[in-house]
C-alpha cells in the first residue's frame, strides 16, 4: 500500500513543478552527486564511464567525502585515497567538464578545544585533503562544511547558541581560503533539526563575520515530510526567498534513510523528492542546487547502500537520480 500511494505521489510531480516553472537558462552547478562513501562500485564509475554516460551528462558537480582522501577509514571501505587516485578520479571529474566537491569536518567537537588548536587542526586536516586532492589531478571548487551548527548545539562547543560556532566558521572559513583562495565554501544543516528562523540566522551570522557562505544545503529528514508534524514545502519555500535575499545559493538533499536494502532506500528518496516536487510549485524560484547523496547507514555501521550502476536500474543511484530529475521536469530551468 506505501508503495502505490508513493508511485501516485511521484507521478505528479512533473504537473506540480510545472505550474511554476517560468523557463529560462540552466542555473550552473546545479546538479550535484555524491555516492554512497563505501559504495561497491565506486571506483568503476571512473573505471567505466561509458556506462553512465546519461547520468553523469546530467551531473555538474562531483562530490568526494573528506574520509575519501586518507589512506584509509572504515567510512569509505575499498575507496580509499590511493584506490581512487589510481583511477584518476579526482582528474577526470576535471576531464569530464564537471566540478569538484569536497565534504568536510569544519567544527566537530573534537575540535572544540578550550584554547585555538582545535581550530587550528581542522583548518590544517582540510588543507592537507585540498592538497591531497591537487596532487592526484584534481581541482576542487566547492567545499561543503559537514552541519557544523548541529555539533556547535554541544556545552563542549559552547552551545547550544549559534554564535560560538560561527566564531569557529570564521577561523576556518579564514583559514582554508588563505591556503587555496579559490575554494567556495558553503554549509550542510539539518532540518526540522533546525528551524527557518534559526537557518536564516546562521546565513546572517556568517555574514556580519565577513565570512558570507557560498551555499546552504538543507538535511531534510524523511520524518518531517508528515504534513500533520512539519511544513517542509512551506519552509523550504521561504528558506530558498531568504537565502536570494542573502544572495547564498540554495539547495535541497534527496537520499534515502535506510542503509540496508536499496529498494527502501529508493522509497525513502523518492518520497523525499516528491514532497520537494510538491512544494516546488509554491516556491518563487527553484532551487539552486539539488544534491544526490547518500550516507545512509546499515545495522552494521556500513555505508554502501546504494550501488551506482547500471543507470538502467531504478533502485541505483544514478537510476534514482535520473528518475527524479525527468519527474521534476522544467523545474531545474526555472529562472533564479
Amino acid at each position: 500500500m506505501r508503495r502505490a500511494a508513493l508511485l501516485v505521489a511521484v507521478v505528479g510531480i512533473p504537473l506540480l513543478a510545472r505550474l511554476g516553472a517560468q523557463p529560462d537558462s540552466p542555473i550552473p552547478d546545479r546538479v550535484w552527486f555524491t555516492p554512497a562513501p563505501a559504495s561497491a562500485d565506486m571506483v568503476r564509475l571512473f573505471e567505466a564511464a561509458d556506462e553512465w554516460s546519461r547520468s553523469r551528462d546530467r551531473i555538474d558537480v562531483f562530490k568526494f567525502y573528506q574520509q575519501h582522501t586518507l589512506a584509509a577509514h572504515p567510512v569509505v571501505g575499498p575507496n580509499t585515497f590511493e584506490a581512487l587516485s589510481r583511477v584518476g578520479a579526482f582528474r577526470k571529474v576535471g576531464d569530464w567538464g564537471k566540478r569538484l566537491a569536497l565534504e568536510a569536518g569544519a567544527v566537530k567537537e573534537f575540535y572544540c578545544t578550550a584554547d585555538a588548536t582545535g581550530m587550528t587542526e581542522s583548518v590544517k586536516s582540510t588543507v592537507t585533503s585540498l592538497a591531497a586532492i591537487e596532487q592526484a589531478g584534481g581541482t576542487v571548487s566547492y567545499l561543503a562544511m559537514d552541519e557544523p551548527f548541529l555539533a556547535g548545539r554541544s556545552l563542549t562547543c559552547g552551545g547550544p547558541g549559534p554564535e560560538p560556532t560561527a566564531d569557529r566558521l570564521t577561523t576556518y572559513i579564514t583559514g582554508v581560503k588563505r591556503a587555496y583562495p579559490q575554494v567556495r565554501i558553503g554549509l550542510i544543516e539539518p532540518y526540522p533539526a533546525f528551524s527557518v528562523e534559526e537557518l536564516a540566522a546562521m546565513l546572517r551570522l556568517t555574514r556580519e563575520r565577513g565570512v558570507p557562505l557560498a551555499f546552504l544545503h538543507v538535511d531534510v529528514n524523511l520524518d518531517a515530510v508528515n504534513p500533520r508534524r512539519h511544513y517542509v514545502q512551506r519552509d523550504m519555500a521561504r528558506l530558498s526567498v531568504i537565502s536570494a535575499a542573502e544572495q547564498v545559493p540554495f539547495g535541497v538533499i534527496v537520499w534515502g534513510v535506510n542503509g540496508d536494502d536499496a529498494a527502501l532506500y529508493s522509497a525513502d528518496a523518492l518520497q523525499l523528492a516528491s514532497a520537494f516536487g510538491t512544494g516546488f510549485a509554491q516556491w518563487k524560484r527553484s532551487p539552486d542546487h539539488v544534491i544526490f547523496q547518500s550516507w545512509a547507514e546499515s545495522a552494521g555501521g556500513q555505508r554502501a547502500i546504494p550501488n551506482n550502476l547500471p543507470e538502467s536500474d531504478p533502485m541505483s543511484m544514478t537510476g534514482i537520480m535520473e528518475r527524479v530529475l525527468w519527474l521534476w521536469g522544467d523545474v531545474l530551468v526555472q529562472r533564479r
